[in-house]
């Protein structure tokens, strides 16, 4: 939502040829009867242009910066309507500490944003209207992701044992552009257009840049950074395409829901997660007895027998009397263990329980083994406050994307 860093466009005059006064105003687009003129169109394509670096000789490349600046002028007029009609504004302030940070982020000397923006040939107002549209849309998104959004204790603990339980597990850092979709006749076209994205980024152009003005998809504000990903959270198709990459590669286009995908893989990593070596948890245990050189008939039936036994369990305090039912004699309490201490498969199996939730059976050489969590203690490593502003942010991020859906939906919109 948040793409002041899209000003990285400060980089020299793209489209050189000054349009005649006339020319300028000449409408190329009502929305809801307000105007979008040329001149606008033009000042927003040098922005694209300067961001991404692509070249300005290429008609194709041409046509489709044309699109995607008229699409976001677009959202920009719906988004600005939407805040009027709800009372909703930007001070000077708020635009001035935004200026400020695009400055910071851009080594920009205080004070010089202006300046530098129009030794770009960009207009420094046409910038400016973007930084305030952009602060506009997300107070009106933080508004309704307030009346509309509550995150639970619930969600947390699901949050943080999934965490848990992906602990040594492989995960990669992405990047994405999402190239929208919304109709059959732009099938092709689109595809045409993630394609060309590719092959300007293979050939040098920048992967954020490409992403904050093409990319509709939530992570378009942050240039495509989706963070690191574990196995399992992406689309199958996303996957796939995914795990054939190596690091530094690029996707071909992904057929999404969406629309067309486009995936840079910037590294992979084991999966480790702070302080959870250190968190301790009370166990107990049902200890089901299985011969080391046993069948495999025979394994299939103590593991059938296990998991019979866990539908028994329902609080740590069953645990002893459905150990003595099922004859296994060494069951009981654990103790508070450091979940360091346990072998990878017991803490696999641990990691993701919640309190009295019993562990489906874990085999190892010589018995099957059931865990219920009886007490918990969190390393400090583990924030809930930061698991709930990320599960926020993700939410947050969808929501504007519905919201921006809806604008579209309920709008008119004619071209001239």
């Amino acid at each position: 939502m948040h793409r002041l860093i899209a000003f990285a466009f400060l980089i020299g005059c793209v489209i050189a040829a000054p349009l005649h006064a006339q020319d300028q105003q000449r409408i190329v687009s009502l929305v809801n009867d307000e105007v979008i003129s040329l001149r606008d169109l033009n000042e927003r394509m040098r922005i694209i242009m300067a961001t991404t670096r692509l070249p300005d000789n290429n008609p194709e490349i041409l046509r489709a910066v044309r699109e995607q600046a008229l699409r976001s002028l677009i959202d920009d007029r719906l988004q600005m309507q939407e805040a009027k009609r709800r009372n909703i504004t930007t001070n000077q302030q708020d635009v001035d500490s935004a200026v400020a940070a695009v400055e910071r982020q851009m080594n920009i000397p205080a004070g010089r944003f202006e300046e530098y923006v129009r030794r770009s040939g960009v207009d420094p107002a046409a910038a400016i209207n973007q930084i305030r549209t952009e602060l506009t849309w997300n107070r009106m998104v933080r508004a309704r992701v307030g009346a509309q959004i509550t995150i639970t204790e619930q969600e947390i603990d699901e949050a943080i044992a999934k965490l848990r339980a992906n602990a040594g597990q492989t995960e990669e850092l992405i990047s994405e552009i999402l190239v929208p979709v919304d109709n059959p006749d732009q099938e092709a076209p689109q595809r045409q257009l993630a394609e060309r994205i590719i092959e300007q980024i293979r050939g040098g152009a920048n992967f954020p840049a490409l992403a904050r003005q093409f990319s509709r998809g939530t992570t378009a504000a942050n240039g495509g950074d989706v963070g690191w990903i574990q196995r399992g959270t992406l689309s199958e198709e996303t996957e796939a395409a995914i795990a054939k990459l190596n690091k530094g590669e690029i996707s071909a286009p992904i057929r999404t829901v969406g629309g067309w995908q486009i995936v840079a893989l910037r590294d992979r990593r084991r999966i480790s997660l702070p302080g959870i070596e250190e968190n301790r948890v009370t166990l107990k245990q049902l200890l089901l007895p299985l011969p080391a050189e046993a069948p495999q008939a025979e394994i299939d039936a103590a593991m059938a027998k296990a998991r019979e036994a866990r539908n028994d369990i329902r609080s740590c305090d069953d645990v002893e009397t459905v150990a003595a039912k099922y004859e296994a004699p060494g069951s009981g309490s654990l103790g508070t263990l450091r979940m360091g201490d346990l072998p990878e498969s017991f803490r696999q199996a641990v990691a993701p329980l919640t309190i009295n939730e019993t562990s489906q059976p874990v085999r190892a050489s010589r018995a099957g083994h059931i865990f219920t969590l009886c007490a918990k203690q969190e390393a400090a490593g583990l924030n809930r406050n930061e698991i709930r502003q990320g599960i926020l942010a993700r939410r947050a991020e969808l929501m504007a994307q519905r919201y921006i859906r809806e604008l579209r939906r309920d709008a008119t919109i004619e071209f001239r």
